[in-house]
């Protein structure tokens, strides 16, 4: 008997969501997008509007993650908790972009281990989270993070609004922050969701070294990991251009997400 598709559902309905939407409404990837949430109607409406194929239904959040059995939340950090308490619930596969929050939830990952959900978290912003994985399994020793961005990228960010530092003023290279990767989640909550992956998939949150510099010169957002060990050493740089729909995210985000998403309904499965 044939497989029937799996089904889809997007909390949040912002840039990374609507991308994620539009390749499923082109039939890039083999799913079907059941369900979206989000509690903006501005923004359902904008997400509606981009998708000419699918039509998927807009519910509360408890009734989407009921009725669908694959979930991707692409909504923001503070709201990662509330989700995970339904997705238990309710026992659901569950992709998570905002890591961030995933970091502050890992009394509820362990849960989510005893009832054997799985949870997903794409590479995101960065090359280089496959063979950070490998290096973990023996004598992964040291990891460090050095991120750069266009200022206007830091916008609005209350860490810095609460030292006073206006990325609209920022004429020269600035760093903005050096600590590990706990303290930049909480800092940057919408910059830095790279530093978040690399600590859970690497060697935890206070050994990761973080590094934020907001430079004028450059429009890509640039992401440099170091690591070291028992395997050896490698250098992973990536550079790429911010969303279209959101100069905070960048677009690299977007394309991971739909990659990670093939990988879990396709039959083969490439990478570590």
């Amino acid at each position: 008997m044939e497989k029937s598709q799996r089904k889809l559902g997007i909390i949040g309905c912002g840039a990374i969501g609507t991308e994620i939407a539009a390749a499923i409404d082109k039939g890039s990837i083999d799913i079907a997008l059941h369900g979206c949430y989000d509690i903006s109607k501005e923004q359902t409406d904008k997400f509606s509007a981009k998708l000419k194929n699918v039509k998927p239904v807009f519910m509360e959040l408890e009734a989407l993650v009921k009725n669908c059995d694959l979930i991707l939340e692409c909504s923001k950090k503070d709201a990662v908790r509330e989700i995970f308490e339904v997705i238990l619930k309710n026992n659901r596969d569950t992709i998570f972009l905002s890591v961030g929050g995933i970091l502050e939830s890992m009394d509820l990952v362990e849960e989510a281990k005893k009832k054997k959900i799985n949870i997903y978290i794409p590479s995101g912003a960065v090359v280089g989270i496959d063979g950070l994985s490998a290096a973990k399994c023996q004598g992964l020793k040291k990891v460090t993070l050095t991120t750069r961005k266009p200022p206007l990228a830091f916008k609005g960010v209350k860490y810095l609004v609460e030292k006073n530092i206006n990325p609209e003023e920022i004429k020269v290279e600035t760093v903005l922050f050096e600590g590990n990767a706990f303290e930049a989640v909480k800092a940057f909550p919408a910059n830095i969701n790279v530093a978040a992956t690399l600590s859970i998939a690497g060697i935890g949150p206070e050994k990761t070294v973080i590094k934020i510099i907001a430079d004028p010169n450059t429009t890509a957002n640039r992401h440099e990991i170091n690591a070291e060990g028992d395997f050896g050493s490698f250098r992973a740089i990536t550079e790429n251009v911010p969303s279209p729909n959101n100069p905070k995210t960048s677009y690299l985000t977007a394309l991971s997400t739909i990659a990670l998403i093939k990988k879990i309904v396709e039959p083969i499965h490439i990478g570590t």
